[in-house]
């Protein structure tokens, strides 16, 4: 039997080979298909080790009702035994080499899921009841029957409350996703550039000198880059949006340059660059590419509610 499993949990992220022609390894990300949409799939094995409940230390916060805390997220209650039922699911789908590693992942995946909730709230994006319906009788028909549905939550530890709750908040993820990515079906403002990526800076600074002096850039970044992946190409980077750049310092001085310009020393945590700007434009998205930058620009919107966050870790 399959059915539609329906992840709450956004970064919990499947890594492929880079799909972009355009860009260097080196600096682009690679395709990440983010896991917020339904995708059917068999029952899991059912002979993973059981997860044993976590006992309460003493003085563990708890919450209005008495159900020990495993943290809090600006306020907001995550129980131990949502976590409990979260690493449980989890342990079902793989076996981990670290059990502790993967605790602190299934919490983390909890910490994240609350603050895409609490962010959603803030931009007044919301789902409503009546769409996760629709998504729950989705999963129900795929199941084959109400009998097989049952069996299959139950193979897979939720109960119809907590499932509903995962096609609540797999909803609500995906609004926020569709909300920061609503441009990418039309034109998007998109730099060609090229680079030369040197050791240190001063091995840059002469670089602008010589190119000031009329070297040929391309010439140049053959001889002198460290950058394997584009040297060969006279240090071209195709074209990009600001989000595709693993070093968004090369992205914005790229932005920022006119046609033609040279810019830099540029440091990033890969050395110094030098880049020239050659064309920008506003130009449409290739489908492939849309999911690196969806994911990227849901990474820079996730970043910082993250880092203002108030998150208190009991387990």
């Amino acid at each position: 039997m399959k059915v539609i499993r329906a992840s709450a949990l956004l970064l919990v992220l499947g890594a492929a080979a880079c799909g972009a022609t355009t860009a260097p390894a080196t600096l682009v990300s690679p395709t990440r298909a983010p896991d917020v949409t339904s995708a059917a799939s068999a029952n899991p094995p059912t002979d993973a080790p059981p997860v044993l409940p976590t006992a309460a230390p003493t003085g563990m916060p708890v919450s209005g009702d008495g159900q020990p805390l495993a943290a809090r997220v600006n306020g907001a209650q995550i129980t131990l035994a949502e976590f409990e039922q979260a690493l449980a699911r989890r342990q079902l789908e793989l076996n981990a080499a670290d059990p502790n590693a993967l605790r602190r992942d299934v919490l983390n995946q909890l910490i994240e899921q609350a603050v895409i909730e609490q962010g959603a709230a803030a931009q007044q994006i919301s789902v409503s009841d009546d769409e996760v319906q629709v998504e729950l009788q989705s999963n129900i028909e795929l199941a084959g029957s109400p009998d097989a549905w049952t069996q299959w939550l139950a193979t897979n530890q939720y109960s119809a409350e907590q499932f509903t709750r995962t096609l609540h908040d797999t909803l609500i993820t995906n609004r926020v996703r569709d909300n920061l990515t609503a441009d990418l079906n039309g034109d998007v403002r998109q730099v060609h550039a090229r680079h030369i990526l040197l050791r240190t800076q001063q091995e840059a600074t002469d670089a602008l000198t010589r190119l000031t002096n009329g070297e040929d850039f391309a010439a140049l970044a053959g001889v002198l880059s460290n950058d394997e992946t584009t040297r060969g190409s006279g240090g071209d980077l195709g074209w990009f949006t600001q989000e595709e750049l693993l070093v968004p310092e090369l992205a914005q001085a790229a932005f920022a340059l006119q046609p033609g310009q040279i810019g830099g020393p540029v440091g990033t945590e890969l050395g110094y660059h030098v880049i020239q700007t050659l064309e920008l434009a506003d130009r449409p998205v290739d489908p492939e590419r849309r999911v690196f930058i969806a994911q990227a620009r849901f990474e820079n919107w996730l970043r910082p509610l993250l880092d203002n966050a108030t998150i208190e870790r009991y387990i």
